[in-house]
């Protein structure tokens, strides 16, 4: 948080979770979800958005072609 703060990149979402981390202490269900499933899904909306809109799919080993 420190690092985010002197370099001006806080994100408020990774801001909070180890705030939350540090003042609940909510345990290690915590870095299942929400964490680990929303980072999932941030990735997953990426993917899909990117191989809607450009024409490169990405990742190439998927989709059939040689690199």
């Amino acid at each position: 948080i420190a690092a985010m703060m002197l370099t001006r990149t806080v994100h408020p979402p990774a801001g909070s979770n180890p705030v939350i981390v540090f003042l609940a202490a909510p345990g290690w269900s915590f870095l299942w979800f929400p964490t680990l499933i929303g980072a999932l899904i941030v990735v997953a909306v990426a993917v899909v958005y990117n191989n809607l809109v450009r024409e490169e799919s990405y990742p190439k080993y998927w989709v059939g072609r040689e690199l």
